[in-house]
């Protein structure tokens, strides 16, 4: 009986010894991952502020989110040298009237590249438009990661509370295509739905599995997989694998397209109009983009495959009215900070671009038309 107790002792303490060597270990290339990391800061497209952009990164880093009926969730208040958050949850427009007037109020919607992740306050598409449009009164209502039904329900939110809104932009296509596209997510849906699945319908076991996972072995996965991918030039798997799932494609696009129509409606009963931009991406076009790491191209090739159905299905029938801004991007300057966001460069254009459409075309046409 002695030998069976001394030899479970020896068990539990090599045991303990092994888990308390894995947690180090974890630890110290955790600190290595994060020393050894690229900054997005330090590419080229912040030659003219380097050292500015490390603090538009961290801002970035230290927002936070919280659950939100109907959108899913929204960003926290915050307050930053380069970034600045209302109670609302809404990120600050620049260049906005502090007095409201009487100007006609446009609405933003889209995920982080409207959101304006990579750029400040002052940089990003709406505050940039604002700029060049005194005349409007101007919202960001994007949030985080989200595609075109999550910006529908901001938009109904708003409606339902009493909001006027006299021109709505949707800024849509990258999330729709991208996040939609993971098995476990479905269309419609959102980025964050497995995660939500599994917290709502787990017991405990789910939050010790993922302690476990962060404390004993998610940084040595890390490291193994930066090895396998820089040094062994082994390909890693990506999750983005809807390519292969052509009925998939069809209903991403489809369900965007259907958003828009939906918001078009709803735009106008409310005395509105409404505009559908199609933003570009790295994947599509000529943009300069030798500066990036290398890009997910089964990512690439599922965002390509939902952006081709979306334009074989924007036929004469489509009534909403659609911007394409595709190639907007097809410079020898660098814009992408990494497959889909942008700096600040990057969103002047599209504000440009914006602005020459809106003063070009009456807002009210029921035209499709093509911007490069």
């Amino acid at each position: 009986m002695q030998k069976v107790i001394s030899f479970a002792k020896l068990l539990v303490g090599n045991f303990l010894v092994l888990l308390l060597l894995t947690f180090f270990t974890n630890v110290m290339l955790g600190f290595y991952l994060k020393s050894t990391k690229v900054s997005r800061a330090d590419l080229p497209n912040y030659d003219n502020g380097r050292e500015f952009a490390p603090k538009i990164f961290y801002d970035y880093s230290r927002v936070g989110h919280e659950y939100t009926p109907f959108m899913g969730w929204k960003t926290l208040p915050y307050s930053g040298e380069t970034l600045t958050i209302g109670n609302d949850g809404f990120r600050k427009v620049a260049n906005k009237p502090s007095i409201k007037s009487e100007r006609l109020k446009v609405g933003f919607f889209g995920g982080s590249t409207l959101w304006g992740e990579g750029a400040s306050d002052d940089g990003t598409i709406p505050s940039q438009f604002a700029k060049f449009n005194p005349q409007y009164e101007v919202y960001n209502y994007g949030q985080l990661a989200f595609n075109s039904r999550q910006n529908l329900a901001v938009l109904t939110n708003l409606y339902s509370s009493g909001k006027k809104l006299d021109i709505i932009i949707f800024y849509d296509g990258v999330n729709d295509a991208a996040f939609l596209c993971p098995d476990g997510v479905s269309v419609p849906g959102h980025r964050m739905e497995p995660v939500f699945k599994e917290r709502l319908y787990s017991d405990n076991k789910y939050l010790i599995n993922k302690a476990l996972y962060k404390y004993l072995v998610q940084n040595i996965i890390n490291f193994t997989n930066r090895v396998r991918v820089k040094q062994l030039g082994q390909e890693m798997k990506s999750e983005y694998l809807c390519y292969k799932n052509e009925e998939k494609i069809a209903q991403i696009a489809q369900g965007m397209l259907n958003n828009w129509g939906l918001a078009a409606q709803m735009a106008a009963s409310n005395g509105g109009e409404f505009i559908g931009v199609l933003q570009p991406m790295a994947f599509i076009g000529t943009p300069k983009i030798n500066h990036l790491e290398k890009l997910d191209q089964e990512l690439g090739k599922s965002m390509v495959m939902v952006y081709n159905q979306i334009f074989a299905r924007m036929d004469s029938s489509y009534t909403p009215q659609i911007l394409n801004l595709v190639d907007a991007f097809n410079k020898n300057e660098y814009i992408y900070i990494d497959f889909c966001h942008v700096s600040s460069n990057g969103n002047k254009i599209i504000a440009e671009k914006l602005t020459d459409f809106i003063n070009q075309v009456q807002v009210n046409s029921k035209d499709s038309v093509s911007v490069n």
